[in-house]
């Protein structure tokens, strides 16, 4: 494989702390550049031997680019997706992505499939596949309802978070999407539908969320999905599986925790799911970026979608669509 060359759009905690030193060590790419017209670790970037753009214009001198990796606000995006049409092949976008489905399909309707991912990279997660892998083998049988809940109760000030204009939205679309997306992406389903939701707001950003929608399965059946993503209300903190005999827990933020199974019958007991994959890995923040990213690569290099790319989280954008237009 010839070498990838990589540029980055944006460089704070993000990219310090995950981006970087994935792409680093990770074989087969290179960082050709990085564009943040006041980045306060240039003195990092002339270290590595990284260029500094101050503009996306001077994108044109970097006609090899291969992938851009994009981690500026949402709200600072769109001219730069306008500029990046035609100059990359691919684009690795961070979360939040898009508020609605015609968006999403707009922002990657001029890239082949394979090419274009978004940071969903949960999905690469050892206890997530470990639930997956429940649910497509039937281990307990049919899902029959799901529930996700998340929240905290500090409110971001002092950065773009708190600015609608950069941010697009509150909790709900910087922190509940992921959960919101590790749910579905774990059930599979073919589609989704709002049946109730009332989203409460301060200063234009949702501070709580209360959603119940309709999951179509690929079965045919269709089950109960609630979900609540708040700053206002106390929150579980993990998406339950309901099937006919037990619960399962998935504590999304608690990387080395395997999935509880609790009897339905018997709630006193619980038993740690670990033995339907042979480790629960990836476990940490780093071990599911480097897994999502070398999946994304392969995807990329070798023309196969897969479950990094942005086509395979329509649900996920529909779902934070339907929430918001209620």
């Amino acid at each position: 494989m010839n070498t990838l060359n990589i540029g980055i759009v944006g460089f704070g905690h993000v990219v310090l702390n995950a981006h970087l030193p994935i792409l680093r060590v990770l074989k087969g790419v290179k960082i050709k550049w990085v564009l943040d017209p006041d980045p306060k670790e240039a003195g990092l970037l002339n270290h590595l031997n990284i260029s500094r753009l101050s503009s996306i214009d001077e994108l044109q001198d970097f006609p090899e680019t291969d992938i851009v990796l994009l981690t500026s606000p949402y709200g600072s995006r769109p001219p730069i997706f306008n500029s990046m049409r035609g100059m990359v092949k691919g684009i690795y976008c961070e979360k939040p992505f898009a508020k609605s489905v015609s968006e999403h399909i707009q922002i990657t309707k001029d890239y082949p499939e394979h090419s274009f991912a978004v940071g969903y990279q949960r999905r690469s997660l050892g206890n997530v596949n470990i639930v997956k892998n429940i649910i497509a083998d039937n281990i307990f049988g049919p899902l029959k309802e799901v529930k996700c809940e998340y929240g905290y109760h500090n409110i971001s000030s002092g950065s773009f978070h708190s600015n609608f204009e950069l941010s697009g939205g509150g909790v709900l679309f910087e922190s509940g999407v992921h959960w919101i997306d590790s749910m579905l992406y774990s059930i599979n389903p073919l589609d989704i539908e709002k049946q109730t939701a009332n989203v409460i707001y301060h200063d234009k950003l949702d501070i709580h969320t209360d959603a119940s929608f309709s999951i179509k399965l690929e079965d045919g059946r269709e089950i109960n999905c609630d979900i609540m993503i708040s700053h206002l209300k106390e929150t579980a903190d993990k998406i339950t599986y309901i099937f006919e005999d037990v619960s399962v827990d998935l504590y999304l933020y608690s990387e080395n925790d395997p999935p509880v199974v609790i009897p339905n019958k018997n709630n006193n007991k619980t038993y740690e799911v670990n033995n339907f994959l042979s480790e629960v890995l990836p476990n940490t923040s780093l071990g599911q970026g480097a897994i999502f990213w070398k999946d994304y690569i392969d995807s990329y290099v070798n023309k196969r979608v897969s479950y990094t790319n942005a086509s395979q989280s329509i649900l996920t954008t529909k779902t934070i669509e339907q929430i918001y237009n209620s």
